[in-house]
């Protein structure tokens, strides 16, 4: 059948150029942004060393250079892809394994800088363009041959220029990888409903093991695959049929076969679940209903528009999330059942369960904008349903339509140039200030940075300061079970030279630590910085009495 969307369409010319130009977003300015606290712990595992090494490490040592801290993310000789599991295992076990060995294998091979370690995400991310197309071929297949082709561009298109997709991509976390391996899954789902045999639901079980040792939400992708399956399976006009049948019973072993494959991890998860518990304690941290709708409407948009919000920010958001509301309403009207079902089980399912947890027993779970990549995905699947049905017809006031496609383009292109030019990630509660800070000792001749805080606020800063910069750290442990109090020690003071200006550096400190500052021979002197992060009181100035 020919197609309605023939190769000299502007529109296609138009898809192309947003293809292209989210491509090349990917691999530009990698080294640009910060080296953020989750980032450092990716080199930190990638290396083979863990957290308690870096704090039994530096518990007794004086001045030295931050080189000397920078070490720890970089690989050596004699630290092999065991260690790296070791790391994981003992101090991170939440977070499975293939990443980090696809970090450790990179950074040897490729390299260990910002700019190489970020590449691999971005790497990872590209390849979500094939995985979308061919996730596209077989879902829009669903609704007839003549709509394909334009449904599967505007899909690839609007994963190629989503913002919130260009910021993982350029992070040095699994998540690229489990965003890729999403629409993978749900791609070899789909084709093996459409030509049931061994091969295909073996492929769809490799899939799925392999999501599962990427990301421990994996477990709820295939929540939402069974519910679509089994709602397949039963409201169809031939009944619970035979083949409907083999195909609920197909999904079934694929995903169990899934489930043994990651079964040794499992098992090592189970071994150390109270110390991945307490390292994802912060998910439990109550906030007010208010701030869970807010960002759950947020959250909305950040598929096509993910920036900081000012009060145009905030317009665009409402716009682009009446755009995907009625993209939902246009699908489930339209769309066969068959589509929109697997639409909105990818969307709700991953979602539904952290949105209720939250309700429920207090908590932010829902309130993390990487576990929501399920869900973003599904409601590009449905903006691309909306604007590739309304395109290609006619009757549908096209010009109303181009022009809100259009207006979506553009928010995502504007956003994206204005997030390659930011220093740091906004989206990230942590180290927003490591670059103020680092200039202010930059420019500080015979300056000593002092600080107690957290080994991944500590590897962040380390990361923008020059190697010979001088340092006197105590580190405090986050994944491991060595712990010091929470005051600061003032006998370290006694470790620093005379004639040196001292900073003292420890974000999120508590009144407890802050009243510990008070001292017969120093003053501490809070700097002021320009960022958010100044309320804290993170970075003071030590002066002698």
């Amino acid at each position: 059948m020919k197609s309605p969307w023939p190769m000299k369409s502007p529109l296609r010319f138009v898809l192309m150029v947003l293809i292209i130009f989210g491509t090349l977003c990917r691999f530009v300015q990698l080294d640009h942004k910060l080296y953020w606290y989750d980032e450092t712990f990716t080199s930190l595992r990638a290396a083979g060393y863990t957290e308690a090494e870096i704090v039994v490490h530096f518990a007794d040592t004086a001045v030295v250079s931050a080189a000397e801290l920078q070490q720890y993310q970089h690989p050596i000789a004699d630290r092999t892809l065991a260690d790296t599991l070791h790391s994981l295992a003992i101090e991170d076990t939440q977070h499975p394994p293939l990443y980090y060995i696809l970090a450790h294998v990179w950074s040897r091979w490729v390299g260990s800088s910002v700019a190489a370690l970020r590449f691999l995400p971005a790497l990872l991310s590209l390849f979500s363009l094939p995985a979308m197309y061919w996730l596209g071929q077989e879902l829009w297949l669903r609704l007839g041959a003549s709509q394909t082709s334009l449904l599967v561009w505007i899909g690839v298109a609007l994963i190629a220029i989503s913002p919130f997709q260009l910021s993982y991509g350029q992070e040095s976390r699994q998540y690229s990888l489990w965003a890729t391996l999403t629409l993978v899954m749900t791609a070899a789902l789909l084709r093996a409903l459409r030509l049931p045999n061994w091969r295909n639901w073996l492929l769809y079980a490799i899939t799925v093991a392999t999501g599962l040792y990427t990301f421990l939400f994996t477990g709820l992708i295939c929540l939402a695959h069974g519910i679509y399956v089994f709602s397949e399976s039963i409201w169809n006009p031939d009944g619970f049929d035979p083949p409907h049948r083999r195909s609920l019973l197909g999904c079934l072993g694929a995903t169990l076969l899934a489930g043994l494959l990651f079964l040794p991890w499992a098992i090592t998860l189970w071994q150390n679940l109270e110390q991945a518990q307490t390292v994802t304690d912060w998910t439990n941290y109550v906030r007010p209903s208010y701030e869970l709708i807010r960002s759950w409407l947020q959250s909305m948009a950040r598929g096509f528009y993910d920036r900081k919000v000012f009060w145009l920010d905030r317009g665009i958001q409402i716009a682009i999330i009446a755009i995907v509301l009625y993209a939902f309403y246009w699908l489930r009207r339209t769309a066969v059942p068959a589509v929109w079902r697997l639409v909105f089980s990818l969307t709700l399912v991953p979602f539904l369960p952290l949105m209720l947890a939250d309700i429920t027993v207090g908590g932010m779970r829902s309130m993390v904008p990487r576990y929501f990549i399920p869900s973003l995905l599904g409601m590009q699947l449905a903006v691309t349903y909306l604007f590739g049905t309304k395109l290609a017809a006619p009757q549908a006031r096209p010009g109303l339509w181009r022009g809100l496609f259009c207006f979506l383009c553009s928010a995502s292109l504007v956003a994206n140039l204005t997030n390659l030019q930011d220093t740091t990630w906004w989206q990230k509660d942590h180290n927003q200030a490591v670059p103020e800070i680092a200039e202010w000792v930059r420019q500080t001749p015979q300056s000593i940075l002092i600080s107690d805080a957290e080994t991944g606020d500590l590897l962040s800063l380390a990361q923008a300061l020059d190697p010979d910069a001088q340092i006197l750290i105590r580190p405090r442990c986050y994944t491991c079970t060595t712990h010091l109090p929470d005051v600061f020690d003032a006998q370290i003071l006694s470790l620093v030279p005379p004639q040196t200006t001292l900073y003292l550096f420890h974000p999120r400190s508590t009144a407890q630590w802050r009243a510990s500052l008070i001292h017969p021979q120093y003053d501490f002197e809070v700097i002021s910085l320009q960022t958010e992060e100044a309320i804290n009181k993170l970075f003071w100035r030590i002066v002698k009495k």
